[in-house]
């Protein structure tokens, strides 16, 4: 497991923790199984950046982009990439074929920007208002559950798009178990999202986060479904894709929870 985390943070982050060459799809699997850690680190580093700041001075709305380009840093923004190509790509409203050719052009359409530009505002707008409320469980939960949403697709049984790049070596490579364990993890996080209320007044919060959580976890699962009837499969662009929506949908619960 100690070597899935490594890959994992090695292929998804910027830190230098992984080894050189391309995995066989059972390690690649198990990396995708750890995902969850993943975000822990983002949270973690994302949440005590925007504090940081936040304790100098900043106001709300520049701890939250302090905290959300944190992540965008660790990752290489490869997810807001992959957002952007995959809202092109179902905006197109092309076939298979043409639809992955556009994802795949690297240029950015109206549909990807408007897209691309709406989610980052809702991640830092709700990450400031998390922080200038003093929550520090709620974000860090927030990017766990996000990281969560992957496994859903990628259950077996779920083709790739393409016969190469990132979505052929993971595709289907998710157990029943992988994904019902990973399920249980998202509705956890989800529960996370409301912080602080945990006391009597506030009972129901934690259950509403779970119930979001799993919630979420569906949406990932129909989204994956839609992905395959657009584009045959399953893709690097579209795990991304879910990645950055599930981060700005779970940071938005959160403040909601509040």
């Amino acid at each position: 497991m100690l070597a899935a985390v490594r890959l994992a943070l090695s292929w998804m982050t910027v830190l230098p923790v992984g080894r050189p060459g391309v995995p066989d799809s059972a390690a690649a699997g198990r990396a995708m199984t750890a995902m969850p850690v993943v975000g822990l680190v983002c949270g973690v580093v994302a949440t005590a950046l925007a504090h940081g700041v936040h304790a100098m001075g900043a106001g709300a709305l520049l701890s939250g982009v302090i905290g959300v380009a944190a992540v965008l840093a660790l990752t290489r923004g490869m997810h807001v990439d992959a957002l952007a190509d995959t809202a092109d790509g179902l905006g197109s409203y092309a076939g298979p074929d043409r639809a992955l050719e556009i994802m795949r052009s690297g240029s950015v359409g109206p549909m990807g920007a408007a897209v691309l530009v709406l989610v980052l505002l809702a991640e830092v707008a709700a990450l400031g208002t998390l922080v200038d409320s003093g929550a520090w469980l709620a974000p860090v939960a927030a990017v766990v559950l996000s990281r969560c949403l992957p496994a859903v697709l990628l259950r077996r049984g779920v083709p790739a798009a393409s016969p190469t790049g990132f979505g052929a070596l993971v595709a289907g490579s998710q157990s029943r178990v992988a994904v019902v364990v990973t399920g249980l993890v998202c509705a956890a996080a989800g529960a996370a999202l409301a912080g602080s209320g945990w006391s009597a007044a506030t009972w129901w919060a934690p259950a509403a986060g779970a119930v979001a959580g799993v919630a979420a976890y569906g949406a990932a699962a129909g989204f994956g479904r839609h992905a395959v009837r657009r584009f045959g499969g399953i893709s690097g662009d579209v795990l991304g894709a879910v990645i950055e929506t599930g981060t700005a949908a779970a940071l938005v619960a959160a403040v909601l929870l509040l």
